[in-house]
């Protein structure tokens, strides 16, 4: 499947800043099951100082504000293509060792609620009842139980143990609780940003965030916690990295006074 997509983010400031720079995770890149056909990055208020790729293989751009005006506007157009790889991204693709990826971190530090699931599935995992594809899903089915999908109750500062608590929370969130998890149980996990296109909202004011575990003879596999199945063809990957901190569409520093304030849009057609 062949996707047309816009992805535009405004930022306004009250008073003009001294400095702006941004950091962007906001280019997909080619795969097995992923063909970047065109994409194209457009900083209005600014421009691209810098381009590189980080540890997770991601590619990432620096822009600037040029400080000429109130507003600076980051837009992405493209064309990506998607073949239904039944979740299945492959092979280990860039220089962290996998191992790394069984480390806890900040957002997915795991306290009593979610050591709790990670030992009712280790009981089912050392009985051998299950493989690990059918342990990964039941584990994805359990954390959507405990955190229902609920916006406004949590923020990009919440942690997994903390939406456990309030039983409620977004994709991020989802992706937090089932990495957390997924690692104690001793399997290789990541954090995914990205798009995935819905019928019925074509245009959209935030990605989307799935987990993807390393299973041996398959690679990476994803778990798409919030919608409970498997990335398909409406699937289309941004970026990777041990949480949410490492894949931030847009994160940047500014110095100066004045309150800043933005707006997304992002908007999906198939082609």
């Amino acid at each position: 499947m062949q996707y047309s997509v816009c992805h535009q983010t405004v930022f306004h400031f009250d008073s003009a800043p001294q400095s702006v720079v941004q950091r962007l995770h906001l280019t997909p890149l080619s795969h097995a099951n992923q063909n970047v056909i065109e994409w194209d990055i457009k900083v209005d208020g600014g421009g691209i100082q810098l381009g590189s790729d980080d540890f997770h293989g991601n590619r990432i751009h620096l822009c600037e504000h040029d400080l000429s005006g109130p507003t600076m506007a980051v837009s992405c157009h493209g064309y990506v293509e998607v073949v239904d790889g039944n979740g299945i991204w492959g092979e280990h693709e860039n220089a962290v060792p996998l191992m790394l990826y069984q480390r806890s971190t900040p957002l997915s530090k795991a306290g009593p609620r979610l050591g709790k699931i990670a030992a009712e599935m280790s009981v089912v995992k050392k009985k051998k009842e299950v493989g690990d594809v059918e342990l990964l899903h039941a584990l994805s089915k359990r954390i959507l139980e405990c955190i229902e999908y609920k916006k406004g109750e949590t923020d990009v500062t919440t942690t997994a143990e903390k939406a456990m608590e309030i039983g409620a929370g977004v994709c991020q969130d989802h992706v937090h609780a089932f990495t957390s998890v997924a690692r104690l149980l001793g399997y290789s996990a990541r954090y995914v940003s990205g798009y995935m296109f819905m019928e019925d909202m074509l245009v959209q004011k935030a990605s989307h965030a799935w987990a993807e575990v390393y299973v041996k003879g398959l690679g990476w596999l994803g778990f798409d916690i919030s919608n409970a199945i498997s990335p398909d063809d409406r699937y289309i990957k941004l970026a990777t990295g041990f949480d949410y901190s490492d894949v931030v569409p847009l994160a940047g520093i500014r110095i100066g006074e004045g309150r800043e304030t933005l707006m997304t849009s992002i908007s999906l057609s198939r082609q």
